[in-house]
């Protein structure tokens, strides 16, 4: 028994180092692959090569790293290389950038090799001389809305939405454990689903508060500048979904079935601020929705309320 435990030991450590001193090439080094070169190389991940079409900013994130290669282009020297291939470039130049490895004719057969995109699946990599398990995509569920220089811990205690083969999904997990991040596995018929998701919880969210943003400016004569009057009600609702739940986190005039306020809210905003009247009657029906599952109105005070919202469409 004790022999076998040592055998079992000593092969998943030489493993794990093994994994740890490959040779990592990263393509883009934007919002997404700057923090990743920097969470990587502070857990001891081993970076060769770093490209991109912007070689200052290229030095100005590897300011510390006097080992890495900057490379403003893609290279046989720089695919034959390395060990491990990062594509951390913008959905809408991925399809284009690997057309271009492609065209060099490599064989990346022992390399594992993987993309950032939360939309795109392993698919894309079809068109390269690889072995289809040692690819996929690795997608942190978090926003970026700068270049990091640093490790700012953006990627630690998140999750990350992974896909692809199995040696490539095993890679995945132990960077996860690096980062101390969590992982869910996004079936490739569900990735377009997957990153709608990401969207309205983060895109979508971004735009809410600038609606909010909108109609503070109108409350007062002297103009209420900015949402912050707002952050107490919002930070104790997130807390209140994140500890109790939607259903139960859900109040005002809907929870409640209060018809007659909802009219008011639907009579100034047609009149006032026609632009963002779908915008409340779009919420205002899942809010309904929400309040009928939750039992806290009639399904009587449902459908009253459905079809004033209805009505002013």
């Amino acid at each position: 028994m004790m022999v076998l435990l040592q055998f079992y030991l000593k092969n998943n450590l030489q493993k794990k180092v093994k994994n740890i001193e490959k040779k990592i090439c990263l393509i883009g080094a934007g919002k997404v692959g700057s923090i990743l070169y920097h969470s990587l190389k502070k857990s001891g991940y081993r970076f060769e090569y770093l490209v991109d079409i912007h070689l200052k900013t290229l030095k100005e994130i590897t300011a510390k790293d006097k080992n890495v290669k900057l490379k403003n282009n893609i290279s046989k020297e720089v695919l034959n290389n390395s060990d491990v291939i990062i594509f951390a470039v913008h959905d809408k130049s991925l399809n284009k950038v690997i057309d271009e490895c492609a065209k060099l004719k490599m064989n990346l057969n022992d390399k594992i090799v993987f993309h950032t995109s939360g939309i795109e699946t392993s698919d894309v990599f079809k068109i390269l001389n690889v072995n289809k398990l040692n690819t996929g995509s690795y997608h942190p569920l978090q926003t970026f809305n700068t270049i990091s220089y640093n490790n700012n811990r953006l990627l630690n205690d998140i999750y990350f939405g992974i896909e692809g083969g199995t040696e490539a999904v095993k890679y995945f997990k132990e960077l996860c454990k690096s980062f101390k991040s969590k992982f869910i596995i996004i079936p490739k018929n569900k990735k377009v689903l997957y990153h709608s998701a990401c969207v309205i919880a983060s895109n979508f969210l971004v735009s809410h508060f600038n609606i909010l943003s909108k109609i503070t400016k109108s409350i007062s004569a002297g103009g209420i500048e900015g949402i912050e009057i707002f952050k107490p009600i919002v930070m104790k609702t997130l807390e209140n979904i994140f500890t109790n739940g939607i259903e139960k986190s859900l109040t005002g005039p809907f929870e409640r079935g209060d018809i007659d306020t909802i009219d008011l809210h639907l009579k100034y905003f047609k009149e006032n601020l026609p632009s963002k009247l779908y915008y409340y009657i779009l919420l205002g029906l899942e809010a309904m929705n929400l309040s009928k599952k939750k039992k806290s109105i009639t399904g009587k005070e449902a459908k009253e309320i459905e079809k004033l919202l209805i009505n002013n469409v």
